[in-house]
């Protein structure tokens, strides 16, 4: 089994704005919800713990290798982002990545495909942004 130092976790936020995650790189599933991010992350923490033990009781040889793992990383949707963050002005954001703004509305709101360079340019955008606000102070 190739080595694991994370657990990769696809979030998404659901109609109901509950919020359910699914593992992308272990052997198998665990999936799980919550009615918030920091819920879903308790309760799929929880569900892989339930898992792990049903993998050594069922001696699978990959069950000792994942039990140690440090770190869990979240990525969720462009949707369920702006769902998450309702203040950030989408059309602010297509700007600052250099994306027409009314295709920016189109992503947000899950009505247009978006490409993996494009993904790359909306995050690289709102993670300027997000040290721009660390680096205000009053």
């Amino acid at each position: 089994m190739k080595e694991i130092n994370k657990i990769k976790v696809l979030v998404e936020r659901h109609e109901d704005g509950t919020y359910w995650g699914v593992t992308q790189n272990i052997p198998g599933v665990v999936t799980s919800y919550g009615d918030s991010l920091s819920d879903l992350k308790d309760s799929l923490q929880q569900a892989f713990k339930d898992y792990l033990e049903v993998a050594k009781a069922e001696d699978l040889s990959w069950a000792t290798e994942l039990e140690h793992i440090p770190q869990w990383e979240y990525k969720m949707n462009i949707q369920a982002f702006f769902d998450l963050i309702p203040e950030l002005k989408i059309s602010a954001i297509g700007k600052k990545a250099g994306i027409n703004e009314s295709l920016m509305r189109q992503y947000a709101c899950g009505k247009a495909a978006v490409s993996e360079a494009r993904m790359k340019l909306i995050e690289k955008a709102i993670h300027e942004l997000a040290q721009e606000l660390s680096a205000v102070s009053f």
